[in-house]
C-alpha cells in the first residue's frame, strides 16, 4: 500500500511540474520584446554591421543634399526582436561621450521609436551643415538601453556609430566592403584586413575616379555586382586586385604630374596627411 501511495505522489508531482511549464509558455507576453541594431541577418537591406567590432555603422555626407539645404535628416535603423504592436514603442539610448567627436551644435536627435505595426524603426538624427566638415568628419556613438517599452535584445547588437561630413561618405563598414579598400590602397595592413583605420575620403574618391566607378558604387570583396569599368563582377582574386591597384597608381602618378610633383594625400585616418599609395604587386609601404 505504501508503495502505491509513493508512486501516486510522484505522478502528481510530475503532473504539477508539467502544468507549470505549460502555464509559463501560455503566459508569454508579446509586449516583452527586445530592441537591437540590424545585424548580419539584415545585410541584404542594412549593410552596416561589423561583426568583429559588434557595431552597426552608418556613414553619411552632405553631398547627398542640395547646397542650399542646411540640415540633413538621417534615420539610424533599429529593429524589434519580437512581434509588432498596434502602438508606437519608444527606444532608449545613450550617447557614448568618450567615442563621440560631434559637437552638440552639429546635430540633434528628434525621436527614437519603433512605429506601430513595424519591425524596424529609427533613431532620427537632424544633422546641421558645418563648414568645419569640409575637410574632416565627426561621429556619434550610440548604445541602446532598456526602456519601459523595449529591453535591449542582445549586447552583440546594441552599439551603433553615425559618421558624417561634407565630403564623400564612406562605403558600408562591414568587413567585406573594407577588404575591397585594403586590396587597392597600400597600408601596413594585409590586403584582406577588415580594419578601416587607414580609410580616407581622398583615397576612396581617387579609387572611384581611377576605376570609373560612380559615387555610391562600392563592391564587396567577392561581389556579384557588375563593375562599371569592366562590365564583369568584381571578384577580387590576384588579377582584379592588381588591375585595380595599377589603375589607382596611374591616377595618382598623373595627379602628381599635374600638381608640380605634389602627390595626393590622405585627409583622414591613421595616414592623414601622408601620400596615398597603391597596392601594386611588389610595392613597399612608405611610412
Amino acid at each position: 500500500m505504501k508503495s502505491i501511495i509513493k508512486i501516486s505522489a510522484i505522478i502528481l508531482a510530475l503532473a504539477g511540474t508539467l502544468s507549470c511549464g505549460k502555464d509559463e509558455i501560455m503566459l508569454f507576453d508579446v509586449e516583452d520584446s527586445g530592441v537591437v541594431f540590424p545585424g548580419m541577418g539584415d545585410a541584404a537591406t542594412y549593410k552596416g554591421y561589423n561583426s568583429e567590432e559588434k557595431t552597426y555603422y552608418v556613414n553619411e555626407s552632405f553631398l547627398n543634399v542640395p547646397l542650399s539645404q542646411e540640415t540633413y535628416v538621417v534615420d539610424f535603423p533599429v529593429k524589434v526582436s519580437g512581434d509588432t504592436l498596434s502602438r508606437d514603442r519608444v527606444v532608449s539610448y545613450e550617447i557614448i561621450s568618450e567615442s563621440t567627436t560631434a559637437l552638440p551644435t552639429q546635430y540633434e536627435i528628434s525621436e527614437a521609436v519603433i512605429p506601430a505595426g513595424k519591425f524596424y524603426g529609427r533613431i532620427r538624427f537632424v544633422l546641421k551643415r558645418d563648414p568645419a566638415l569640409n575637410t574632416s568628419s565627426v561621429k556619434v556613438s550610440i548604445k541602446l538601453l532598456n526602456s519601459p517599452d523595449l529591453k535591449v535584445g542582445s549586447n552583440e547588437y546594441s552599439k551603433g556609430v553615425l559618421t558624417w561630413s561634407n565630403m564623400l561618405a564612406m562605403f558600408p563598414s562591414s568587413s567585406s566592403y573594407i577588404r575591397t579598400y585594403n586590396c587597392i590602397v597600400l597600408t601596413p595592413l594585409t590586403k584582406t584586413s577588415t580594419s578601416a583605420v587607414y580609410y580616407s575620403p581622398n583615397a576612396h574618391k581617387a579609387i572611384l575616379d581611377a576605376l570609373g566607378w560612380p559615387i555610391g558604387y562600392w563592391p564587396t570583396y567577392t561581389s556579384g555586382v557588375a563593375d562599371p569599368s569592366t562590365g564583369t563582377s568584381a571578384m577580387f582574386g590576384v588579377y582584379y586586385t592588381d588591375l585595380y591597384a595599377q589603375k589607382l597608381k596611374t591616377y595618382l602618378d598623373n595627379y602628381a604630374a599635374s600638381h608640380g610633383g605634389v602627390r595626393l594625400k590622405h585627409n583622414a585616418g591613421t595616414d592623414n596627411g601622408k601620400d596615398i599609395q597603391a597596392r601594386v604587386t611588389g610595392a613597399v609601404y612608405i611610412p
